[in-house]
């Protein structure tokens, strides 16, 4: 294939991006999370109605605006939410007894597999935002050069420059610590690190660096674990969206992760990836981590359909073989999550989220905070 023809292609996907940005298919990078109604907010914490009006009354959290059209309030936000529950000393549901709520988790955990379209990114995200839906600090890292974590918080991969990635750190050391590149989402309590196509580019850099100068792949592939000690004290959880392979940027992301949760649809061939993504870190971490533990590793079985077609009846095979390293919940799949996708949201973010999806996601995600409480603190 020819310089030329390569070329025209780019060109055309320019126009093709264009063109969708000017129907509006694009991610906002200004929007705001959904509000939330007194019943829901009382539900949150479990405090009366006329506990939060007085709340408002005493300042510590603003009345909120009242629509002029209905007369009712329009709602409070995840905001007001928090500054409630650190009034009432409330804390997140699955919360340690032997913790006290000013001592962040530092739970380090990433969702890997070599295989795409496994439901990876979209897992991260939606997890994440639960997470800070419950009260926890939220940190998630996009270590996928393809930047779709990042587009979900309103930046498309083209618009991201690399200084506002992890590669001034890790490849570069022009920084101390990670603190340049976090940034503060939409929603609150949850904060995030941008990836884009330069973490491509930085496979041939470390290769570079670790064969040209001679540093040895012990400390290399430290460096994004040696960054995440740097701010980990800041949060209760930190998830890592991991490339879709075990290069050099690969490494360092298992390496940094002290869990791993595989994502996996239940069908032959995504079970022989897993399983090639398996031998291969037990090939190379080990290779050059021989004292490496990960503190727990489990596979999540993710885009479930339960139709007579569908893929559900891999369940019991999965279930049977892998046991306790198999969590119990799953991920179903659901036309509500690829239109949430298609418009750059999640079903938490949706005007009219799914009811069925949203109790799924709530059991599945409870039941692996639970387990990563469990395996780390």
């Amino acid at each position: 294939m020819s310089v030329t023809v390569l070329e025209e292609a780019l060109e055309a996907m320019e126009q093709l991006t264009v063109a969708a940005r000017a129907a509006g298919i694009e991610p906002n990078q200004s929007r705001t999370f959904r509000l939330f109604t007194t019943n829901e907010v009382c539900s949150f914490l479990g405090k009366s109605t006329t506990t939060i009006y007085k709340c408002e009354q005493m300042g510590i959290i603003d009345k909120p605006a009242v629509n002029t059209v209905t007369g009712r309030r329009i709602g409070y936000t995840l905001g007001d939410v928090n500054k409630l529950r650190a009034h009432f000393s409330i804390k997140p549901n699955k919360w340690p007894s032997s913790r006290e709520r000013d001592e962040r988790l530092s739970i380090v955990a990433a969702l890997y597999n070599f295989k795409g379209g496994v439901g990876k990114t979209t897992t991260t995200i939606t997890y994440g935002q639960y997470l800070a839906l419950l009260g926890y600090k939220v940190l998630l890292i996009d270590m996928d050069s393809q930047g779709s974590l990042t587009s979900l918080f309103g930046k498309l991969p083209d618009e991201v420059d690399e200084s506002e990635t992890v590669i001034p750190y890790t490849v570069k050391l022009q920084h101390q610590t990670l603190h340049y590149a976090i940034k503060n989402s939409h929603i609150d309590g949850l904060d995030y690190i941008c990836a884009n196509n330069d973490l491509s580019y930085a496979e041939w850099e470390g290769a570079a660096t670790i064969s040209g100068e001679g540093e040895s792949g012990l400390t290399y592939f430290q460096r994004l674990r040696n960054g995440i000690d740097t701010i980990k004290e800041e949060y209760d959880f930190i998830l890592i969206d991991a490339p879709p392979s075990l290069g050099i940027i690969g490494l360092q992301t298992a390496v940094a992760a002290d869990n791993l949760i595989i994502p996996c649809v239940p069908r032959m061939l995504d079970f022989a990836s897993t399983k090639q993504f398996l031998s291969s870190a037990v090939e190379y971490v080990y290779d050059f981590f021989p004292e490496k533990e990960f503190k727990t590793i489990k596979v999540l079985a993710t885009m479930i359909d339960r139709r007579p077609s569908g893929n559900s009846g891999f369940l019991p095979i999965m279930d049977s073989v892998l046991g306790d390293l198999k969590f119990a919940n799953e991920i179903l799949s659901s036309q509500s999550i690829d239109n949430s996708s298609a418009v750059f949201q999640t079903p938490w973010e949706a005007d009219k989220p799914d009811k069925r999806i949203i109790q799924n996601m709530r059991s599945t995600f409870n039941e692996i905070t639970e387990h990563l409480i469990e395996g780390n603190v």
